[in-house]
């Protein structure tokens, strides 16, 4: 995949897990991904993705984003 992430992604409320990693996306995390009430697993990393991390996805349980390279977004 290339490009953006969609914010709308963020609209998914029953979501639970979603595995981005390893395409070719790019800009920055969305911050309504940080909407997403049942989020526990978030892979973002291998992509080209810009900014940092929203504050609000702190949360997710398993994830990936020491290996984005990106830091946190401050609160």
């Amino acid at each position: 995949m290339t490009g953006e992430i969609p914010p709308e992604i963020g609209e998914l409320a029953h979501l639970r897990g979603l595995d981005l990693s390893h395409n070719r996306l790019s800009g920055e995390i969305p911050p309504e991904l940080g909407n997403l009430p049942h989020l526990s697993e978030l892979r973002l990393s291998g992509n080209r993705l810009t900014g940092c991390i929203p504050h609000a996805l702190r949360g997710v349980d398993y994830n990936d984003f020491e290996d984005t390279g990106l830091p946190f977004c401050q609160p």
